[in-house]
C-alpha cells in the first residue's frame, strides 16, 4: 500500500510539472498532455485559408458572378446556352431503351425524397437525350407530357441547384422543340413566374431566363394570358418583369399569333402606363412601340384615351428613343397640335398681297360648299345683325365714295385699291375661313371689327 501511494503522488506531481512548463520542454512545441487542454485560437479574417464559407456555398461551383446584372449568383442566357450541351454524352439504340430511361427519370424527379444530386443528374440526362436526338422518336413526346408534373416539382425545389437545372432543361426543350413544347410551356410558366420575386438570385434569374427562352421559341397564344395576368400582380418585381416579357413577346411574335388577344394587350398596356411603380411604367411604355407595329389603330385609340399628362410622358419617352413616328399624326410636332394649326396662317397668308388673296377666294368659296364639318360651321360664326348694319352703312356711303380718288390712282395695298364691295367682302370671307380653321374665336371678332372699319372708311 505504501509503495502504491508513493507511486500515485509521484505521478501526479510529474503531470502538474509537465502542464505548467509545457513551453520549456522541446522548445516551443507543446506536449501531448497540454495540447488536450489548449483552447484553439480564433480564426483571423485576414487569412484567406481560415475564411468561413457561407451556408450553401459548398457542393458545386459558383454560378454567375458579381459582374452580372443580377449580382452575385445570377445567371443569364449565355450561361444557359453553355449548359445546354455541357452534359454527359449518351447513345440511344432503340425506342424501348428511350422509354425505359424516361420512365426512370420521371420516377426520380417525381419523388422529392431522392437525394438532390440524383434529381439534378436526372434533369441533365433529359438534356443528354435531346443532344442524342431523342426528339426524332415519337415516343419521346408522349413521355414528355408525363414529365410536366415532375418538371414543375423540380422548379419548386428548395435546392437552388435543382431549380437551376430544371430551368435550363425547360429552356433547352423550348429551344429544340419550338411550338411542339406548347403543353409543357403552358404548364411550367406559372411556376417560373413564382421564382421571379425569390430572394435567391440564382433562382430568380434562372426563372427569368427560362421565360425568355420560351417566349422566343414557343409562340403559343395560350401563353399571352399567363403573362398579362402577372402584369397586375401585387409584387412589384413581378410586374416589372412581366412588362419586360410582354415587350419581348411583341418583338418576337407574328401578328397572327396576337390577334385573338389584341384587346387584352391594349388593356394591359394601359394599366401599365398608369402603374404605381415608376420602373413598371417605363417598361409599359416600351411595349407601346410593339403594339403600334402590330395594331396601329388600337395603339392610336389607346393613346387618345390617356390623360394629357400620360400622353406627354409617352411622347417624351418615344422622342428620347427616336420613335416619334409611332405617335398619332396630330401629336408628332414638339409643341403638339397648336403649332401645326398656327403654321399655315403665318406661312401662307401673312405675305400674300390682295390680288393673290382675291385669286384664292374663288377656289376657296367653291370648296367651302363641299367640305363638311368645321368649314360648314363658319356660317354660324358670322353675326347676321352686324352684317345687315354694315350693308346699310355701305349703301349710305356710296355717294361719298364717288367723289374720292379712283382705285387706279392709289398705290396697291391701300384700302381704296380693294375697289368694289365684293373685293373686300371676299377678303372678309377668306379671313373668316382661316379663323375658323385655326379655331380662334378672338381672331374672328378681330376680323369682323376690321371689316366694319373698312366699310366706314368708304
Amino acid at each position: 500500500m505504501l509503495i502504491q501511494r508513493t507511486f500515485i503522488s509521484y505521478y501526479i506531481s510529474y503531470q502538474n510539472k509537465s502542464f505548467d512548463d509545457e513551453e520549456s520542454v522541446d522548445g516551443n512545441r507543446p506536449s501531448s498532455a497540454a495540447s488536450a487542454f489548449k483552447v484553439p485560437a480564433p480564426k483571423t479574417s485576414g487569412n484567406p485559408a481560415n475564411s468561413a464559407r457561407k451556408p450553401g456555398s459548398a457542393g458545386g461551383p459558383k454560378v454567375g458572378g458579381a459582374s452580372k446584372e443580377g449580382g452575385a449568383g445570377a445567371v443569364d442566357e449565355d450561361d444557359f446556352i453553355k449548359a445546354f450541351t455541357d452534359v454527359p454524352s449518351i447513345q440511344i439504340y432503340s425506342s424501348r431503351e428511350l422509354e425505359e430511361t424516361l420512365n426512370k427519370i420521371r420516377e426520380i424527379l417525381s419523388d422529392d425524397k431522392h437525394d438532390w444530386d440524383q434529381r439534378a443528374n436526372a434533369l441533365k440526362k433529359i438534356r443528354s437525350l435531346l443532344v442524342a436526338g431523342a426528339a426524332q422518336y415519337d415516343c419521346f413526346f408522349q413521355h414528355l407530357r408525363l414529365l410536366d408534373g415532375a418538371l414543375k416539382l423540380s422548379a419548386k425545389d428548395l435546392r437552388s441547384q435543382v431549380v437551376r437545372e430544371a430551368c435550363i432543361t425547360v429552356a433547352h426543350l423550348s429551344t429544340v422543340l419550338g411550338n411542339k413544347f406548347d403543353h409543357g410551356a403552358e404548364a411550367i410558366v406559372p411556376t417560373l413566374f413564382n421564382l421571379v420575386p425569390n430572394s435567391a438570385k440564382v433562382m430568380a434569374t434562372s426563372g427569368c431566363a427560362a421565360i425568355r427562352f420560351i417566349i422566343r421559341h414557343t409562340h403559343v397564344p395560350r401563353l399571352i394570358p399567363l403573362i398579362t395576368s402577372n402584369c397586375t400582380s401585387k409584387s412589384v418585381p413581378v410586374r416589372r418583369r412581366s412588362f419586360e416579357f410582354l415587350d419581348l413577346l411583341l418583338q418576337e411574335w407574328q401578328t397572327h399569333s396576337l390577334e385573338r388577344h389584341a384587346a387584352v394587350l391594349v388593356e394591359t398596356i394601359k394599366k401599365g402606363i398608369h402603374d404605381a411603380d415608376a420602373e413598371a411604367r417605363v417598361e409599359a411604355r416600351k411595349t407601346y412601340m410593339g403594339l403600334r407595329n402590330h395594331f396601329p389603330g388600337e395603339a392610336e385609340t389607346l393613346y387618345n384615351s390617356l390623360e394629357p399628362s400620360y400622353q406627354k410622358s409617352l411622347q417624351t419617352y418615344l422622342k428620347s428613343s427616336g420613335s416619334v413616328a409611332s405617335l398619332p399624326q396630330s401629336d408628332r410636332s414638339s409643341s403638339s397640335s397648336q403649332e401645326s394649326l398656327n403654321r399655315p396662317f403665318s406661312s401662307k397668308w401673312s405675305t400674300a398681297n390682295p390680288s393673290t388673296v382675291a385669286g384664292r377666294v374663288s377656289a376657296g368659296s367653291s370648296k367651302a360648299s363641299s367640305l363638311p364639318g368645321s368649314l360648314q360651321r363658319s356660317r354660324s360664326d358670322i353675326d347676321v345683325n352686324a352684317a345687315a348694319g354694315a350693308k346699310a352703312h355701305h349703301a349710305a356711303g356710296q355717294s361719298v365714295r364717288s367723289g374720292r380718288l379712283g382705285a387706279g390712282a392709289l398705290n396697291a395695298g391701300s384700302y381704296a385699291s380693294l375697289g368694289k364691295r365684293t373685293d373686300y367682302g371676299k377678303l372678309y370671307h377668306v379671313l373668316s375661313l382661316i379663323s375658323v380653321k385655326t379655331s380662334s374665336y378672338t381672331l374672328i371678332i378681330s376680323i369682323h371689327s376690321c371689316y366694319l372699319r373698312i366699310v366706314h372708311m368708304f
